[in-house]
């Protein structure tokens, strides 16, 4: 076995998994003194592997779980694929300033073989959540900060695709920040979920999202907001009443404006819709009239979400469940199947939910104010659970 260099003065309380990180970092790195993290992809490299890279696909969950929440902390957020390479490095700019000093930034590389113990790495090595204070990393150059970080893995075939880290002050390494961490990887997971690469059905995203796509054949096909209006409706409809059913101008004008009297409004929507189904294209989905329907209902998260919570389970639905049907939408009939998704998914957890099921559904944004719930999960999770000093904190707040 090698020999530590120089062992950080808490090595007597470090956990087994951060002693057993210094031991195969010394043989990795003689000189934590003089180690810095290399730069593995440069800027050209770098464009053109973020373009091909998965994880691309769910920045935006990442943005708003955790990169905008966590700058407001004075922190930043890191992205990071399965050998330890920084694909993206965002958050608050003084922070994002000084951790460039230490080489924490795009392109640059923070596995344990580069850099020795961090929690990039480590998170990396053992495939669970890490956090580490500042001595306790192995190279000088990163004992200014300290970081949690957790794997994220392709929900297809549960390959290690990188792992997601804060960095920053001891807020870094707070009780709270590595379950944060853990849900914006959840939410992002059941994003990646929804890709076709298990399915040549045509599918809709509305959960969650201010920008609704439909992918088919590999193909994402962006739609507006009165164009997933459109398709939710319609396939809801299908859902709930048969896939021969339909519904009237009149009726499919009320549930969109609020109202009959629209339907040349509606026509002309109708027409748009068919043009982006038709250009795209779109493989065996087309809306029919006479009542206005769909040729075949493409899957909708929203839907499989509600048929796993009609099934009782609910660690799927909430995989799913990434916020609200169509969050931007006013129209009369999102709204209703908005508000029945929602309550079906708090009535299914408060009732039924286990400790990790509940804090889980407590991330999400439509739960903030919700006292019943966040009481629900006191009494259910252990008594020596991590996630009951954040919730009491939630409380206090």
């Amino acid at each position: 076995m090698p020999a530590l260099p120089e062992e950080p003065r808490t090595w007597g309380r470090l956990s087994p998994d951060l002693q057993a990180s210094w031991r195969r970092s010394a043989g990795y790195l003689a000189n934590p003194a003089a180690a810095t993290a290399p730069i593995d992809l440069g800027d050209q490299d770098l464009a053109a592997y973020l373009e091909e890279h998965p994880l691309r696909l769910v920045l935006p969950v990442f943005r708003r779980l955790l990169i905008e929440p966590a700058a407001d902390a004075g922190l930043i957020t890191a992205i990071g694929d399965a050998q330890g390479r920084l694909l993206w490095v965002d958050g608050a700019r003084p922070t994002l300033r000084r951790a460039e000093g230490s080489a924490f930034q795009p392109g640059a590389k923070w596995s344990e073989d580069a850099i020795g113990t961090s929690a990039p790495g480590l998170a990396l090595a053992t495939r669970r959540g890490a956090q580490v204070h500042q001595e306790e990393h192995f190279a000088s150059s990163a004992h200014h900060f300290s970081c949690s970080a957790a794997p994220i893995h392709d929900p297809h075939t549960g390959n290690l695709l990188g792992m997601v880290d804060l960095t920053g002050g001891p807020e870094a390494v707070a009780t709270h920040s590595l379950p944060l961490i853990c849900a914006a990887i959840s939410a992002a997971e059941a994003e990646l979920k929804v890709l076709p690469a298990r399915s040549s059905n045509p599918q809709l995203t509305a959960l969650g999202t201010a920008a609704p796509q439909l992918i088919s054949a590999g193909r994402r096909v962006r739609l507006t907001l009165r164009q997933a209006e459109l398709l939710m409706l319609l396939t809801w409809e299908a859902y709930t009443g048969g896939p021969e059913t339909g519904l009237s101008a009149g009726e499919l004008a009320a549930q969109l404006y609020g109202e009959t009297g629209h339907e040349v409004a509606l026509r002309a929507e109708i027409l748009r819709l068919r043009r982006v189904l038709d250009s795209a294209p779109v493989e065996g989905l087309q809306v029919l009239s006479r009542p206005y329907r769909l040729s075949a209902a493409p899957e909708v998260d929203v839907l499989r979400c509600a048929r796993a919570l009609t099934a009782g389970d609910r660690s799927s639905a909430l995989d799913l469940y990434g916020g609200p049907v169509l969050p931007l939408s006013e129209a009369p009939g999102v709204l209703h199947i908005r508000h029945r998704l929602s309550v079906l998914l708090r009535e299914s957890v408060l009732s039924d939910g286990s400790g990790q099921e509940l804090w889980r559904y407590l991330q999400l944004p439509e739960t903030a104010g919700d006292e019943d719930a966040v009481y629900t999960a006191l009494r259910t999770l252990p008594a020596d659970s991590p996630q009951r000093a954040a919730l009491v904190a939630r409380m206090q707040r």
